[in-house]
């Protein structure tokens, strides 16, 4: 039997992931299977539920007076709505192949080169519900990044630009991450992921933000150019036991030797672009890691995701 994850169900069902969790939280519409880290997995009968309740819907009907109703029923109300009761069958889900996914990331650069925003939500959009999000960030989202990045240093974007694209990522992944703060993992390890004061690059932690989500390690996103103070405030709050920081430049050092010093010894540092940074003290601590890459990170928190 099939299961699929919430994107994916989204996609079959042609219901919004808010809207589902609504559904499933609110009205118990389905109650679908769950991982050994918390996420919802939909059989091909929930699909096929999903599918009518949506006809329903459209058709006027409220979601609280047919929630609860067997599919029997709910096809016995399409029929007398004068709609086929088997026209609603559950959609075989294909992920895409390495062709689809190398064809997808050409079409992805050729629309940030010419600056196509809606041709880039569309694709992305598909590919968030086709791919894990290892897959998303690692074959597609790192080098399309990369490439607008690459853009914007050339001169060849605006900043405006950027920004534009880089919020349209965000709206497509936020469903991820979202959901990575609802599921209830058992791994022991959490991780606060952010970029220190001055550091306004918000591409890494996005991608270092889906990494986490796919190895069920709880993550605290908190964003860019954070203050020294208000991160050690956080992560003591949130008791995560990993600092993750993005930096890309050599002014952060002292952010980073002050920020060692007040988390403790019972939490580690993870500093992806250590590179950046001249000569430190740090390199030979225990609980200092410098992350070389993006490919590197995943293979510590698959590691993590094994605990």
């Amino acid at each position: 039997m099939s299961k699929y994850n919430i994107k994916i169900a989204s996609n079959l069902s042609g219901i919004g992931t808010h809207t589902l969790r609504a559904w499933e939280k609110r009205y118990l519409a389905v109650v679908p299977a769950r991982s050994s880290t918390g996420r919802r997995l939909y059989s091909d009968e929930d699909i096929e539920k999903l599918q009518v309740l949506s006809e329903l819907c459209s058709l006027g009907n409220s979601i609280g007076s047919i929630a609860n109703k067997n599919i029997v029923e709910l096809k016995d109300m399409l029929g007398k709505l004068g709609r086929v009761k088997q026209n609603i069958k559950p959609v075989k889900y294909k992920v895409s192949s390495s062709v689809e996914v190398n064809n997808s990331l050409k079409k992805l650069l050729e629309a940030i080169q010419n600056y196509q925003i809606e041709v880039l939500s569309k694709e992305i959009g598909y590919l968030k519900g086709s791919l894990n999000s290892r897959d998303l960030a690692l074959k597609i989202l790192s080098p399309l990044l990369s490439e607008l990045r690459h853009r914007v240093e050339l001169k060849k974007l605006s900043v405006a630009q950027e920004h534009a694209l880089l919020a349209m990522v965000k709206f497509h992944v936020g469903d991820i991450i979202y959901e990575s703060y609802e599921n209830k993992n058992k791994n022991p390890s959490s991780i606060s992921i952010a970029a220190p004061s001055g550091e306004l690059d918000e591409f890494d932690i996005i991608l270092f933000s889906l990494l986490c989500s796919h190895y069920g390690v709880k993550f605290f996103y908190l964003g860019v150019n954070l203050p020294l103070a208000p991160l050690v405030e956080a992560t003591n709050s949130l008791e995560a036991n990993i600092v993750l920081l993005s930096i890309k430049s050599d002014s952060s050092k002292k952010y980073i030797e002050d920020l060692f010093k007040k988390i403790g010894k019972s939490r580690e540092l993870w500093v992806s672009g250590a590179e950046h940074i001249s000569k430190t003290s740090l390199a030979s601590e225990e609980k200092f890691r410098s992350i070389t890459d993006l490919f590197h990170l995943d293979t510590c928190l698959k590691e993590l995701g094994q605990v």
